[in-house]
């Protein structure tokens, strides 16, 4: 396969992640000098070895890593990307009906930016805007993101618009 620009990469491994059921990361990557991406791996989010981050042993964090195999390797060649390995391992379980609700997979679109924006300014409270976007879209499992996502967004904008 082969991809024109590392958003469109970025755009097929999320999807193909989020219809699977597993979380994705870039795993490893190197860039030229013109910032032109040289290879990278994307694989799952449970790759790699735990390590334990938690200084108080007595209340250690859990940690999602299982050092699953699954990747796919990407190679700048001929001015394309070109996908030159992949594997298709996972050694955990795996769910399509959560993946949306994952870090990678939640976005508030321009769209929904907008009407976010708009009803902010007419002093429309978060939780209505909200429940006016679920009602548009038949439901919550047909949006990406959630409501706390929406009230971060309007925080994000009212923080830095200038007073």
């Amino acid at each position: 396969m082969y991809f024109e620009s590392e958003n469109a990469l970025m755009a097929y491994y999320k999807h193909y992640g989020k219809q699977e059921g597993f979380l994705i990361m870039t795993q490893r990557s190197k860039r030229e000098k013109d910032e032109t991406i040289k290879y990278v791996t994307l694989g799952c989010a449970r790759g790699g070895k735990a390590r334990n981050r938690t200084s108080n042993v007595s209340r250690p964090w859990p940690t999602s890593k299982t050092d699953c195999k699954t990747r796919m390797n990407v190679m700048f060649k001929n001015e394309k990307l070109c996908v030159t390995s992949v594997f298709n391992t996972h050694n955990h379980v795996l769910s399509p009906s959560k993946a949306r609700f994952s870090r990678c997979n939640r976005e508030v679109n321009e769209s929904v930016r907008r009407v976010l924006d708009t009803n902010d300014q007419a002093g429309i409270r978060m939780n209505k805007s909200f429940q006016a976007l679920v009602t548009e879209a038949d439901g919550f499992e047909n949006i990406p993101f959630g409501e706390k996502d929406c009230r971060n967004y309007i925080d994000k904008t009212r923080h830095y618009l200038p007073t």
